[in-house]
């Protein structure tokens, strides 16, 4: 019996942000079938690749990319990857209204290297609940601030902390289409 290929997600961290690490998706996507996954589709350009894989392991998964990466296009890659089952477990877990009330911004910050959402919010000052809500998923924190006193919020001091360089954000948009994306790769 032949062995089934499994459906993944790799976040990037750092790619095309700000004038830094520019890559090209054609050249992004090129760099992952030359691995040998298949199915390979980007979704913007930010760092967000689809794909199928023979190999389950996410940890190996991971380590391949990012050295893949680092080689072909000369800087330190982070990834964070999800099997389509960890992906929507995560999603399935964002509290019930993030995403939905249009006068807040809702951001989901994806862990890289297995760290846990716990040590992260740990690490951070507390939410202020006046102005923002948060919630836990599987290496994912889902984060939801007013608009309008964004100023105010902890989320806006997170860029400026160490603990930023050890995740990848999203916005709820981008998090929910990859999601779908993912049932048609």
């Amino acid at each position: 019996m032949a062995k089934k290929d499994t459906r993944f997600l790799a976040l990037l961290r750092g790619i095309n942000v700000g004038g830094n690490n520019i890559i090209a998706k054609d050249d992004l996507r090129g760099c992952f079938e030359n691995l040998g996954f298949q199915n390979v589709r980007t979704y913007i350009q930010s760092g967000n690749v689809l794909f199928r894989s023979d190999t389950t392991s996410i940890k190996k998964l991971t380590t391949k990319i990012e050295a893949a990466l680092t080689k072909a296009f000369d800087y330190k890659a982070q990834a964070v990857v999800f099997s389509y089952e960890q992906y929507e477990s995560a999603l399935q877990a964002a509290p019930e209204k993030w995403g939905v009330d249009e006068t807040k911004k809702h951001n989901a910050l994806f862990m890289l290297g297995g760290l846990k959402p716990t040590e992260v919010l740990a690490q951070l000052p507390s939410p202020i609940e006046k102005y923002e809500t948060v919630g836990i998923g599987e290496g994912t924190i889902f984060w939801s601030a007013s608009k309008k006193h964004l100023g105010k919020t902890t989320i806006m001091k997170l860029a400026s902390m160490r603990v930023y360089k050890q995740m990848t954000v999203r916005n709820h948009n981008t998090t929910r289409k990859l999601l779908a994306l993912l049932n048609e790769v």
